[in-house]
């Protein structure tokens, strides 16, 4: 059951490519990214470990049935419907960003929000089943897709191509002073975690997260590689320029394997499938937070018919996220991207803390 786990922080980890992530640290590669990304990794590991810690004195249940059992109604349910927003935006902003991508790279003449709207209808299908079948999904597509990821970045890592001088000169900047928004977009990369909040419904009694130690050091290395490989491949002046930045850094190496020669189709056919799955798993949880708004709605983690409801919230989230596209452009959604990471940091922060309390009152009752 612990693979449950490391399989929300991988997810979470790996997306952040789509997620503007490495572009606000290089952003900032001068006045700040490095510090903050020692800083993130630190309270990354410790939110993770007082998160999971917290809710293995909860097995088999979820966010909202914790905070239920110790406060009022008409105070967890509009925490639940804010967390819900909280998580149907970070899956937007990948979804609607990898339609824009597809415009860009594969078929400029095909209408981003023609291929969103693909998107989002099976995303919303996906996300309208059981948390169960949901889970199942994120196992079966991340060890389709991981190893590719992995040899990706290990192609990438082996390159000569890869400029380390540059990467040595940015390292440097270490000592300087770190910024909120880069510390807030270095977490992201540790914040598999929260998805806990629904899908520890399905850990057993008795259940503790384990080699937990590792999160700290696949976070890091994850981090790591997102931020300096680009500087690598494109120096310390030139890689500022790129808003998609992993993309055009993908597209700097070929690989000499048969048919496959651009990495740039292979990476952006892989993250297709994870941005698919990321989607799908957070307007799950975003679906579950609003239905525990509603005191009539029985939580069930697997069912043989799906609920009517689940197709209704899925279907608003859809709509939502064509609305979100249309009204925005690449420029505002960065700029909404860097505030949103920042006040998720802060939620982030304050429900674990609050879980946490809860926990010691748990322990201390038992």
């Amino acid at each position: 059951m612990t693979r449950y786990f490391f399989y929300n922080f991988f997810l979470t980890s790996f997306v952040n490519l789509m997620l503007y992530v490495p572009h606000i640290l290089i952003e900032h590669r001068y006045t700040g990214a490095v510090s903050s990304m020692l800083i993130s990794g630190v309270i990354g590991t410790l939110l993770t470990y007082a998160y999971t810690a917290a809710l293995s004195h909860f097995p088999g249940m979820g966010l909202p049935e914790i905070l239920r059992a110790y406060w009022p109604r008409w105070l967890v349910s509009p925490i639940m419907f804010y967390v819900a927003i909280i998580c149907f935006i970070s899956s937007t902003i990948v979804v609607t960003a990898f339609a824009v991508m597809i415009n860009r790279f594969f078929n400029p003449e095909l209408n981003p929000l023609a291929v969103l709207c693909m998107l989002v209808i099976a995303c919303g299908y996906a996300a309208s089943r059981s948390t169960l079948s949901v889970q199942h999904i994120i196992e079966v597509g991340l060890l389709l897709n991981a190893p590719i990821i992995f040899f990706v970045l290990f192609k990438m890592v082996r390159n000569p191509q890869l400029n380390w001088d540059a990467i040595h000169t940015v390292a440097n900047f270490v000592m300087v002073r770190p910024e909120l928004g880069s510390i807030a977009a270095g977490v992201f990369v540790f914040t598999g975690f929260f998805n806990l909040s629904i899908f520890n419904r399905l850990l057993p009694p008795n259940f503790s997260y384990t080699y937990r130690w590792l999160v700290p050091i696949l976070g890091m290395i994850i981090l790591s590689i997102s931020f300096f490989v680009p500087i690598g491949f494109h120096g310390t002046e030139a890689v500022g320029e790129y808003l998609y930045v992993w993309s055009m850094t993908a597209d700097a190496i070929t690989l000499q394997y048969g048919f496959i020669e651009r990495v740039l189709f292979l990476f952006l056919i892989i993250y297709l499938n994870l941005s698919l799955i990321y989607t799908m798993s957070c307007w799950h949880q975003a679906m579950e937070f609003i239905k525990s708004c509603f005191p009539k709605l029985k939580m069930a983690t697997d069912f043989e018919e799906t609920p009517f409801i689940n197709y209704i919230i899925c279907g608003v989230f859809a709509i939502a996220a064509v609305f979100y596209l249309f009204f925005s452009d690449e420029r505002l959604e960065f700029i909404f991207t860097r505030y949103w990471l920042t006040a998720m940091l802060f939620s982030y922060i304050a429900i674990v803390i609050s879980v946490f309390m809860l926990s010691r009152k748990e322990r201390k009752s038992a």
